[in-house]
């Protein structure tokens, strides 16, 4: 929901791209979207394995990793 992000700074989550799965970081949270989508929280997500920060991730794409 807009405003209330599920997710927190710092916190493990993973999500796809191109049909592979990452593990990553939550370090940017835009709680009210993005210039381009204002309909859900998105996030910028860092994955220290191919040292990429991937942003703009909507919350819908994102699942808290276990593991």
């Amino acid at each position: 929901m807009l405003g209330y992000p599920k997710f927190n700074y710092h916190e493990e989550v993973e999500f796809k791209i191109n049909d592979e799965k990452l593990v990553g970081v939550i370090e940017i949270i835009d709680a009210y979207g993005t210039f381009f989508q204002q309909e859900e929280v998105s996030y910028d997500i860092y994955v220290k394995s191919n040292n990429t920060l991937y942003k703009h991730i909507k919350e819908s794409e994102v699942e808290k990793h276990n593991g």
